[in-house]
């Protein structure tokens, strides 16, 4: 009796864990949580400093045409964080990582440009001070670009 209860009980664990998305349409309807849509997608900020999950607070947001943002809470002391933009399946074609080597943003400085088919190519970025972040993905351009403000400059 104590192992069909067991049984029972790791099933159903199971079959709620698979039955869990982890949040986020890939689809090309529109927007969805107040999220924007990035090439029909929707994208997430995914990195060290959301521990690479999804979650409708790092849901990119549409700031102007073609340029899409999302902030976290960075802290010097567990720099330099790593981060992409990707949907919620690391799709290739919305899975975006550093293009060339050594995909670095310096705060303040040039764009990185980004490969949408990226697997493992993680940019690194070190915040100058604690504080909220904003992480923008531009798309306006030949390639796509990431650079990083202060939240609020």
């Amino acid at each position: 009796m104590f192992k069909k209860t067991l049984l029972t009980a790791v099933l159903a664990g199971v079959i709620g864990l698979t039955g869990c998305s982890s949040g986020g349409s890939s689809g090309s309807s529109g927007s969805g949580e107040g999220g924007a849509d990035v090439f029909g997608t929707q994208i997430y900020l995914r990195g060290e400093m959301n521990d690479w999950a999804v979650g409708s607070q790092y849901m990119v947001q549409k700031v102007s045409d073609k340029v899409y943002m999302a902030s976290a809470e960075l802290n010097v002391d567990w720099a330099p964080y790593k981060f992409k933009f990707a949907d919620s399946s690391w799709t290739a074609g919305t899975n975006f990582g550093y293009k060339d080597q050594p995909g670095i943003y310096e705060y303040g400085g040039e764009p990185v440009v980004l490969n949408p088919k990226s697997i493992f190519e993680e940019v690194k970025f070190t915040p100058p001070e604690n504080g909220i972040y904003d992480f923008y993905i531009d798309v306006t351009g030949e390639a796509p670009v990431t650079y990083v403000k202060k939240h609020g400059e």
